[in-house]
């Protein structure tokens, strides 16, 4: 390599990237590109800049060159100040945040963010809301707040300050939204004091001329020729309803009779101005609680006692049918209260049905308000009512809340009148093995075995004592239905009275049926 290529320079040009090798004398200067002919000039953006190599990277003479000059380190002045800095800080040493309070932190505000979400759009119709005030909403507002703002608070320690920020601005947010969003927080009609709260009425004792108004006023007649034909021994009481609408009327006057006990002469009587009277004859309640009765279709004004007779306003709003569609939906939130005033209301067809919906829906609301009005209405139960409030409590009872023992009340009242019972009521009392059934089962076995032996199977012991007697004596499907029975819960009794009867039949049937009794108990008690 000659020396004079040591002192030329390289050049690029900006155009066409054409390589070349010129004189140093031509910094400065405008040239021509001898591959497309473009002008340019010589400069620092021209000139090719070749990589920097170091002495013993290579074996090469040229290593000791250098593209550009190298920069040489000049002294400062002595009149320059020089800068001094001082040491930097030890950097803070970073630590991420645990998972587990990440989760936190995101379970926290999704709490939040949902409530929030319902609060506002869950009163619409059919909502999880629909039928809560706002007095429970807000409760339900507040936990979330302070549950949700722990949470997040607990998730941020480095960033508390932003953290209490954010969990002050979504609590702000839950406890307002239930004062603007109040859509459906209307109280339902089976919440309305007037249906679950029964308050003793008020008693006034009329002087004599008030008394005599009064009388004029509901046309007091025919209260005082029942009282007349009803004697000393008899009781009459009076209830006077003032604004009772006529299509209201007649289920007021089934209702009030079925309840009271009152006598079939009982008789409404109609008066100006939606106004009637109603006397009952010989009724079982006494004038304190009817009144209280009175109390389910509206307000008692006043109750005299030296007249036998109870003033009431009848609200006829208690009265309306809610829709079927809303009434039968178990995943509506107000499913337990619309049906629960069914059950408080006066009309027989709608109580039974309101008992069909809940015999197939589980206990999960008003339990104790629901338990409390079925014992009520088995009291004053026909047999149609009393199976039906023996499928309900099969669903809702749970044997300690003294239905049982209200129910053996009522089925005795029932099979007394009518010698009938249905299954499902005799189903219910043996499940929670009520004594006085057991009789009235014995006689409806008696009368058609076959559907009743398997009632006797599921009662255990306890029904052994009431067919041994049947395996000496009856008609063939008797004897040997109760060998049937007997092979499922007998024991020894049950045997001995097996073998003796064995060796008083001559029948093959029987004689089968007795001694499949007997292995199938000395198996299950060997």
């Amino acid at each position: 390599m000659s020396s004079d290529d040591f002192v030329q320079i390289q050049i690029r040009c900006p155009k066409c990237a054409q390589r070349f090798r010129v004189g140093p004398e031509l910094k400065g200067r405008m040239v021509e590109c001898g591959a497309c002919e473009f002008r340019f000039r010589v400069d620092e953006e021209s000139l090719v800049k070749n990589r920097k190599f170091y002495p013993g990277e290579k074996k090469d003479p040229t290593l000791i060159r250098y593209s550009r000059q190298p920069h040489l380190e000049v002294a400062a002045p002595p009149q320059m100040m020089i800068a001094e800095y001082t040491a930097a800080p030890d950097v803070e040493r970073f630590e991420p945040t645990p998972l587990g309070k990440i989760i936190v932190g995101l379970v926290g505000g999704a709490v939040m963010a949902i409530t929030l979400l319902i609060l506002i759009t869950g009163g619409s119709s059919n909502g999880f809301l629909d039928g809560v005030t706002t007095d429970r909403r807000m409760i339900i507002a507040v936990f979330a707040a302070v549950v949700g703002a722990s949470m997040i608070i607990y998730a941020n320690p480095r960033t508390r300050a932003k953290a209490i920020v954010f969990a002050l601005i979504g609590a702000a947010a839950l406890i307002g939204a239930p004062l603007y969003f109040k859509e459906g927080a209307k109280e339902l009609i089976g919440q309305t004091s007037n249906v679950n709260i029964i308050k003793a009425p008020l008693i006034i004792n009329q002087g004599p001329s008030d008394a005599a108004e009064l009388k004029e006023t509901v046309g007091y007649g025919p209260m005082e020729t029942a009282i007349l034909e009803a004697g000393q021994n008899g009781r009459v009481v009076g209830i006077w309803l003032r604004g009772l609408l006529s299509s209201n009327s007649e289920l007021v006057k089934t209702y009030m009779m079925r309840v009271s006990g009152a006598s079939e002469s009982s008789h409404l009587y109609p008066r100006v101005d939606q106004n009637y009277l109603l006397v009952l004859i010989n009724p079982v309640l006494n004038l304190e609680e009817l009144a209280l009765e009175c109390e389910r279709m509206g307000k008692v004004d006043q109750t005299v006692p030296e007249l036998h007779l109870i003033e009431a306003t009848v609200n006829n709003a208690l009265f309306a049918e809610q829709p079927i569609a809303k009434l039968s939906d178990k995943t509506d939130g107000a499913f337990y209260q619309l049906n629960l005033h069914e059950l408080q209301g006066m009309d027989i067809r709608r109580v039974n049905q309101a008992l069909l919906r809940l015999s197939l829906a589980e206990p999960v609301q008003s339990r104790d308000d629901i338990i409390k009005r079925m014992k009520e209405l088995a009291v004053m139960s026909d047999r149609e009512m009393l199976t039906n409030l023996a499928r309900a409590l099969t669903e809702w009872s749970n044997g300690k809340d003294e239905a049982p023992e209200v129910m053996m009340k009522a089925a005795a009242r029932v099979y007394k009148l009518e010698k009938k019972l249905s299954v499902e009521v005799v189903s219910f009392l043996t499940k929670w093995q009520q004594p006085e059934i057991y009789p009235i089962l014995e006689e409806l076995w008696t009368e058609d075995p076959t559907t009743w032996e398997e009632i006797f199977m599921k009662s255990g012991p306890m029904a052994e004592s009431h067919i041994i007697n049947h395996l000496m004596t009856g008609e063939n499907r008797q004897r040997m239905s109760a060998a049937k029975i007997a092979s499922r819960v007998g024991s020894d009794a049950a045997i001995n009275a097996l073998e003796e009867a064995l060796k008083t039949t001559n029948d093959l049937e029987l004689q089968t049926s007795f001694q499949n009794a007997l292995e199938a108990i000395k198996q299950r008690n060997p």
